[in-house]
């Protein structure tokens, strides 16, 4: 019968690994469904929260880190290639079933975040049900690297956005007075000027001032640095919470920075040339502070294994 047949080829895995042409076309069938079900979510990601001007443009790194998890699977291809499970895992189908449901759920509700969200119960609950745990262990980071290119809702970056800017604004009404500036700070409004001149300007702290948009993108290009380096588990956290007080700081230097070149130089010159280079200049300071505790975390495991 044609569709005893259909469904042999869908759950046959064993078969399967035994016939390409019935693998080709279940990897063709479960790759047509994933597409249908979440193009239009990342489609909307593109159009909305993918962007510097949305969400403090806390996620305008994601097309980066999409073309990152393409580069993954395509480094580790043979993985998939590999022969499926003879029988499907049941521990697999129940995660892959959670992702389904939460997606359905996301969709009815109109919950944006759950709906991408749930690619990573889904992708990771087929990988469980048909392949090894060896190509499992070895796929599993492409597929939760994708909560990189999921957008938090807004009220939670707003949650993140306001302390760092807090934390930020304090750092520098403490920090210019050593450089014989007057500060005066409202809100997040600072009434600067050099000490004994009357020429005084207002400098707003914006939303993007507080460092979420490197925050996030620093914090993913960590956890992509530890994978790459293969670091246990330890070393991994300490360096991926590392980052967070390392772009903290990066991010009040930068303010300063900025701050004194609109007192010490001009407002225009801060605006059209330093605001890009203390971007960048941010980014070098995290991934040198990186840098650094990787090295000293080396030196300590190779002083342990010395001992040893």
């Amino acid at each position: 019968m044609p569709g005893k047949d259909f469904v042999e080829l869908i759950w046959n895995t064993g078969e399967a690994a035994q016939l390409p042409l019935r693998r080709i076309v279940v990897t063709a069938l479960v790759g047509a469904l994933l597409t249908a079900s979440y193009l239009p979510v990342f489609s909307l990601y593109a159009r909305q929260h993918w962007t510097a001007l949305d969400l403090q443009g806390a996620y305008a790194h994601a097309p980066l880190v999409l073309l990152i998890i393409a580069f993954l699977f395509w480094r580790q291809r043979h993985s998939l290639m590999e022969p499926l499970r003879p029988q499907l895992n049941p521990a697999g189908l129940l995660l892959l079933a959670a992702g389904v449901s939460l997606k359905i759920y996301g969709d009815v509700q109109g919950y944006v975040v759950l709906q991408g969200m749930s690619i990573i119960p889904v992708m990771l609950g087929l990988l469980w049900s048909y392949h090894s745990a060896s190509a499992v262990r070895v796929l599993r980071f492409p597929v939760l690297f994708l909560f990189f290119v999921v957008p938090l809702p807004g009220s939670a970056i707003d949650a993140l956005t306001m302390p760092l800017l807090e934390l930020t604004s304090e750092w520098v009404t403490g920090v210019l007075p050593m450089f014989n500036i007057d500060v005066e700070k409202i809100g997040h409004v600072l009434t600067v000027n050099a000490q004994g001149l009357n020429e005084y300007h207002e400098v707003i702290l914006a939303p993007e001032c507080s460092g979420i948009r490197s925050l996030i993108s620093l914090l993913a290009l960590s956890c992509l640095f530890v994978h790459l380096q293969r670091r246990n588990l330890g070393q991994s956290m300490v360096l991926m919470l590392m980052t967070i007080p390392l772009v903290v700081v990066a991010n009040c230097i930068r303010v300063t920075l900025t701050v004194l070149m609109i007192v010490k130089v001009s407002p225009e010159a801060a605006q059209n040339y330093f605001h890009w280079f203390s971007g960048l200049l941010l980014f070098m300071v995290t991934l040198l502070g990186l840098f650094a505790i990787d090295a000293v975390l080396k030196r300590i495991t190779r002083t342990r294994g010395a001992v040893q």
